[in-house]
């Protein structure tokens, strides 16, 4: 199987996955899932905004809900979730466009300083002319026509378990506070230390421990010394009763799955990789696959495609496609 179409199965799978859950966060599209997993807001929106390159309709209804649904959304979050400057390029296009919306003037003369460069085109299947790009996106050196949000999109059903983290919100404020709660309602452990906190919320150790400190002593979770370490556990039959709530969501790891995803994708979308043979091919992948294996681990994602395999990235991607809660 050739890397184009390696990558048209990934890409193919991940806007399928991701229609299924901006569907029930809110995005006007039909529904036909009821996951029991706790989604990440933020960590969804940036793969959205990776996987959208290539599905316009999909980029311009998360963009929709966007405008619609900002107040419930960590700016400073999302940009602590960036891994690269892949990364950092599509957060400040999209935080440039939402805020082009009052501060239009600024934002052109941001694109104008930027125009001695040598933009590309946002969406990678399009070779249309734009003969008057959005600023917000030339600005980080995209080229995309400009749009205005449709209002479709609704606030999301706060009751669905997906949409747990929006409750948490509302109810807590938007902050380390809601997202640490979050993880240590929903994690598969009877407790977690601050390491475990911090690289699940995308928050530093430091404002974890003050969110945990402070909830600690609120009486709203409970923390244990393990040796010189300090753990923390959520009194959960208390907070089921309180969110009356049968059931708590499930936790799954998405800022490293979908790390993962977003890095494997760049990956096979490089040109570069396209005219190799199938050996040079495997022995990139292979260096891929050791970059990811972090994320993978941390995610308790097992992927066991041979290193000496001439089909690597296929039975890796496969495997992830698998294993992944994607």
């Amino acid at each position: 199987m050739s890397i184009s179409d390696v990558r048209q199965d990934l890409q193919n799978h991940l806007v399928s996955f991701l229609w299924s859950q901006w569907a029930q966060i809110g995005v006007l599209a039909t529904a036909n899932r009821n996951d029991r997993w706790a989604t990440d807001p933020e960590a969804l929106l940036l793969l959205s905004f990776e996987v959208g390159r290539e599905e316009p309709r999909l980029f311009d209804e998360v963009l929709d809900w966007l405008a619609v649904n900002e107040r419930l959304i960590s700016i400073q979050r999302l940009r602590n979730l960036a891994r690269d400057e892949g990364d950092h390029a599509l957060i400040e296009a999209v935080v440039g466009w939402l805020g082009s919306r009052r501060r239009r003037a600024r934002l052109e003369a941001r694109a104008k300083a930027s125009e001695a460069t040598d933009p590309e085109p946002f969406f990678r299947n399009s070779r249309m002319p734009i003969a008057d790009p959005d600023p917000a996106f030339l600005a980080q050196g995209f080229v995309k026509a400009k749009s205005e949000p449709s209002g479709k999109s609704q606030a999301p059903q706060v009751l669905l378990p997906i949409n747990f983290a929006f409750r948490l919100r509302l109810l807590l404020g938007i902050g380390a506070r809601a997202e640490a709660m979050r993880v240590l309602l929903t994690i598969d452990a009877p407790r977690a230390n601050i390491q475990v906190i911090a690289a699940s919320t995308a928050y530093t150790k430091r404002n974890v421990q003050e969110a945990v400190t402070s909830l600690s002593a609120a009486g709203a979770l409970d923390a244990f010394e393990v040796g010189n370490e300090q753990r923390f556990s959520a009194p959960r039959d208390r907070w089921s009763r309180f969110l009356t709530l049968d059931d708590l969501p499930r936790h799954e790891d998405w800022p490293q799955v979908f790390a993962v995803c977003r890095k494997v994708l760049r990956w096979q979308a490089d040109p570069a990789h396209e005219d190799l043979s199938n050996y040079m091919l495997s022995s990139e992948a292979r260096t891929l696959g050791e970059e990811v294996n972090p994320d993978l681990q941390f995610a308790g994602i097992a992927i066991d495609a041979q290193p000496d395999n001439s089909a690597y990235l296929e039975s890796f991607t496969r495997q992830l496609l698998e294993r992944a809660p994607i």
